[in-house]
């Protein structure tokens, strides 16, 4: 029986070992990426709430990205038994702090289209806050910026 060959019979083959990229090479490119795409992404003019809207969601875009690549890194490390857990404990660090990111600029988005839209913002929005400009002092209901029950 003649064993399974992935390659044409006419390719050529060398006795030369393909060599892997370690995970941590592959990470490094990921990360230079998204932090290059981070600073490429410019500021919003001032006054345009939707492109504020679009450029905070680009960024939490970009930090859930930036996430996952620590997250590879993170599953990496964890399963080398001869890595130190105070590299896998920045790791983790640094995976969390790129989800909080993407929680902030998910939220300011999110803010951000509310403006755009003449909606209340959330309750949480700080100096974003646009509940004055629209006559409100607080929500109809608790924890309901336009007082729907669902």
């Amino acid at each position: 029986m003649t064993p399974h060959v992935s390659l044409p019979r006419h390719a050529q083959t060398t006795d030369h070992i393909a060599a892997v990229v370690p995970v941590s090479r592959l990470v490094q490119a990921g990360l230079g990426r998204v932090s290059k795409a981070i600073l490429d992404i410019g500021p919003a003019r001032a006054g345009d709430a939707a492109g504020h809207a679009a450029r905070a969601h680009r960024l939490a875009e970009l930090y859930a990205r930036r996430a996952r690549w620590w997250g590879v890194l993170e599953r990496d490390t964890v399963r080398r038994h001869d890595t130190p857990a105070v590299f896998i404990e920045a790791v983790v660090v640094a995976r969390c702090a790129a989800e909080r990111e993407v929680r902030f600029w998910a939220d300011t988005a999110a803010d951000w289209t509310a403006r755009a839209e003449q909606r209340p913002t959330s309750d949480v929005a700080g100096a974003m806050s646009n509940w004055h400009e629209l006559g409100l002092t607080e929500p109809l209901v608790p924890g309901l910026v336009d007082g729907a029950v669902r």
